[in-house]
């Protein structure tokens, strides 16, 4: 079944988000408030360098994705992806006044839709602070509480920069935080089916404040494997040692597995915090 989906942010996330969706056979709004990228994405041109992008927006752009700085497409939309950046402050705690922002600007829209719809949390998010900090902007816009017209669900992306359209297109896992939504579990259910049927992805039915922990969770232990096996490369490298015939050799052992094992470049991100409370926020892979 196609679904009308609106995607608001065109960065990283939102455009390799868009056009795989539209991929997937559904119709596909991306918002954003910068008229060059709206500009660039409705000309089938990719803001982004990402290895499979380019195409998909040359296949669809135009027909089954659009692009536009106004949200005039939310109120008629199933779904409603919010993926805006929540970068780091100074203190390691993240800054979610451009999510705020977009959460009232999608609320004010949905005082006009007729149905049901869900707006999906995909921005990178501590535990609790879409209960507390985004339904109620959501909420306050649009006049209507959650549960009702409206629905909210966290569903974390987890993609690598080189390979994010393949990391969406088959990927080792699809987590959706509903807390027990039904409505929105069977959106899901109809937006990702190619995904599970295709590849037998499994499905993590949780909740939010769980969703949102499974994005920092992976994070975390991806950005520690990738720090041990730089400071093991430094290692072999004061031995003499060939770092990259000990990395075949331990990612062998599926306790540890083969991936992330090459040394090099640090993990990209945001640091991590002062305050060890805040979780790690955010390292974002």
């Amino acid at each position: 079944m196609t679904l009308d989906v609106s995607v608001v942010g065109s960065g990283y996330v939102g455009t390799t988000l868009a056009a795989c969706l539209a991929d997937l056979g559904h119709d596909v709004t991306a918002i954003d408030i910068d008229e060059e990228i709206v500009a660039q994405l409705n000309a089938g041109e990719s803001p982004i360098h990402e290895p499979g992008l380019d195409p998909l927006l040359t296949a669809y752009s135009g027909t089954s994705l659009r692009a536009n700085t106004t949200y005039e497409s939310v109120p008629e939309a199933d779904v409603v992806f919010l993926t805006i950046q929540t970068p780091a402050r100074e203190d390691g705690s993240i800054d979610i006044g451009p999510l705020r922002a977009a959460a009232e600007d999608v609320g004010a829209a949905l005082a006009d839709a007729d149905d049901y719809t869900l707006v999906v949390v995909k921005s990178t998010v501590t535990p609790g602070m879409t209960e507390e900090e985004l339904i109620p902007v959501i909420e306050d816009a649009s006049g209507t509480e959650e549960g009702g017209d409206f629905g909210v669900a966290v569903n974390p992306e987890f993609q690598s920069q080189g390979s994010a359209v393949d990391d969406f297109m088959s990927p080792d896992k699809i987590v959706l935080g509903t807390d027990g939504d039904d409505r929105a579990l069977d959106i899901f259910a109809e937006l990702y089916e190619p995904l599970v049927a295709e590849w037998e992805t499994p499905v993590v039915e949780t909740g939010r404040r769980e969703a949102a922990m499974v994005k920092y969770a992976n994070n975390v232990f991806l950005a520690a494997k990738v720090s041990l096996i730089n400071e093991l490369g430094n290692i072999c490298k004061e031995y003499g040692v060939d770092a990259y015939e000990v990395a075949d050799a331990i990612g062998m052992d599926d306790r540890i597995g083969a991936k992330f094992l090459r040394s090099g470049v640090g993990y990209g991100g945001s640091c991590f915090p002062k305050d060890t409370a805040a979780i790690m926020a955010a390292v974002s892979l």
